[in-house]
């Protein structure tokens, strides 16, 4: 096995040990291309949105919504790792004008200006970041989820896509 591969997988033992252990809202799982894009559709994003990905990985989210979309897009990421493959990917792609990532807690973001938030959690990291969401997110706002729902809250579409599906919810000041 090459060092790449190695360190590839020590990589995300470390990741699903730091979920297992409490510190972190999901293990990483990289969003596969198709099914950010199929997220992005579902939103219905526009040029006009702030796309916000809390927990985005290597920014792959962010950047399809400004390559096929002309959205902006905000993104944190507590992996180091991660973020700075984020940072290389943005840089590569001549996006640095329109994608900001921050190497920071999603708790600590300011949602008052997203339009769209992408989660790609677990119910119970969705289910702790339910109170933000309420309390920051400007009425209208939409938040669309990979693989995992929130309990207790009905969808205002859904898709799947791989036979794993995707939820969208439309925020207001009353949830």
């Amino acid at each position: 096995m090459g060092g790449g591969v190695a360190n590839s997988q020590a990589l995300r033992l470390g990741l699903w040990v730091r979920y297992w252990l409490g510190q972190r809202l999901a293990p990483y799982h990289g969003t596969p291309p198709h099914v950010a894009r199929r997220m992005l559709q579902l939103a219905r994003v526009t040029a006009k949105d702030r796309v916000v990905d809390l927990g985005c990985g290597d920014a792959r989210l962010l950047i399809a919504a400004a390559k096929h979309h002309g959205a902006h897009g905000y993104g944190v990421e507590l992996d180091s790792e991660l973020f700075s493959a984020g940072m290389r990917a943005i840089g590569k792609e001549g996006l640095a004008h329109v994608i900001t990532i921050e190497q920071k807690d999603a708790f600590m973001v300011d949602l008052s200006t997203a339009t769209v938030v992408a989660l790609y959690l677990t119910v119970k990291g969705n289910m702790k970041l339910y109170p933000k969401l309420v309390e920051e997110l400007p009425p209208g706002a939409r938040v669309v989820s990979f693989c995992w729902p929130f309990e207790n809250l009905e969808p205002s579409n859904t898709a799947r896509v791989d036979g794993i599906d995707l939820f969208l919810y439309e925020f207001n000041k009353q949830g």
